[in-house]
């Protein structure tokens, strides 16, 4: 039995009951459908908002069929835009649970990463120190969007220390993505075009 939700957010992947096997391109065989949560949990084990993702297949294809949205503090459409990838549980299914089960890992079993997709996609690869110009380019206009309080949001979205999430924007000033300020100024521009 898999141990309690931990608190912060999660990622776990479900069986659904009579399903029928995809062979992935590596060979790993999955049954489909399956339902992909990501979920925060509160202190006292209280579900702040889920997010369960069914993927089946369709024309012999793995396809996200279904999507269900929870939020006890109501779902705020703007941020969905912003911090929700519909790719990611596809990913997940067509990426992740293939390299788990080539390794002879229980795909059921793992904790899957909450954010970082595609690049996360792949379990056992270590992560990249290196901030991509992307990336920074995503906190500058988070960082602009948000002005004075960016850094307790911030921290928050990309379950980060607040340190972190200022070096982030220093870096993208130091980089030419955000222009300079004044010392303890918060603003600017964000010099790059999203692509």
């Amino acid at each position: 039995m898999r141990a309690p939700r931990p608190i912060g957010v999660s990622s776990r992947l479900h069986r659904v009951a009579g399903g029928t096997a995809w062979t992935a391109p590596n060979g790993a065989e999955i049954e489909l459908p399956v339902v992909l949560d990501i979920i925060e949990v509160a202190p006292g084990g209280i579900v702040v908002w889920s997010v369960e993702a069914t993927v089946d297949l369709v024309a012999d294809e793995p396809r996200l069929t279904s999507m269900v949205l929870r939020n006890s503090e109501g779902i705020d459409p703007h941020r969905m835009r912003r911090e929700f990838r519909w790719a990611t549980p596809l990913d997940v299914v067509t990426r992740t649970v293939p390299l788990l089960v080539a390794r002879g890992l229980d795909p059921y079993e793992h904790e899957y990463a909450t954010r970082g997709y595609p690049d996360a996609a792949d379990p056992l690869r270590a992560p990249s120190r290196e901030l991509s110009d992307e990336f920074l380019e995503e906190i500058a206009h988070r960082y602009v969007a948000l002005g004075r309080g960016y850094v307790g949001e911030l921290a928050e979205e990309y379950s980060v220390s607040r340190r972190t999430v200022v070096s982030w924007v220093e870096k993208a000033r130091r980089r030419g993505i955000l222009s300079p300020t004044r010392a303890g100024a918060v603003g600017g521009e964000v010099r790059r075009r999203r692509r």
